[in-house]
């Protein structure tokens, strides 16, 4: 969205970050996590929308792509207990544990990333939602609990969702 909108892109975002728009990105880099969240927050703005929906849908989007990519960790019986081993495959700190705390209730908790910003929390709350709607579970509830950004110690979400018999 940001290179199909350039102009509008470029004076939503700080001068240094314009090469974001026209240079190759290596799939394989590492991205500093502050640039990361101007981009996606540019991105939101751009978004005919609410922003904070916007930042959602990009997490939605992102477990739409991952699970065709990694599906052997996403879809399936076990999914929910393995994505959150693809955090290490994209961040260099922090780690993504979950507790299982009822057949149709989950927390993700995210400890030791001190690089988080609002962008992201939102983007995990889309992606969480979207990673239990595609292993067939319905009215899927993502609930933001703790945050560092409100000066906790970890950031932590409860999924909830329903599951039709047999599945």
């Amino acid at each position: 969205m940001l290179r199909s909108r350039g102009d509008d892109a470029r004076a939503l975002l700080r001068p240094e970050l314009h090469h974001f728009l026209t240079e190759t990105l290596s799939l394989s880099a590492w991205y500093p996590e502050s640039v990361h969240a101007e981009l996606l927050r540019a991105g939101a703005q751009l978004y005919p929308g609410s922003p904070d929906r916007a930042l959602e849908l990009m997490g939605e989007s992102a477990a739409v792509g991952h699970s065709e990519l990694f599906r052997e960790l996403l879809l399936g019986p076990g999914s929910a207990s393995r994505a959150f081993a693809l955090w290490s495959t994209q961040h260099d700190t922090g780690e993504l544990r979950r507790v299982r705390e009822s057949a149709d209730r989950m927390t993700f908790e995210l400890t030791g990333f001190e690089d988080t910003s609002r962008e992201l929390c939102l983007v995990l709350t889309g992606y969480w939602r979207a990673t239990f709607t595609l292993n067939g579970c319905s009215d899927v509830t993502v609930e933001k609990l703790a945050c560092r950004l409100w000066k906790d110690s970890s950031c932590l979400w409860r999924c909830s969702w329903k599951r039709e018999v047999g599945l």
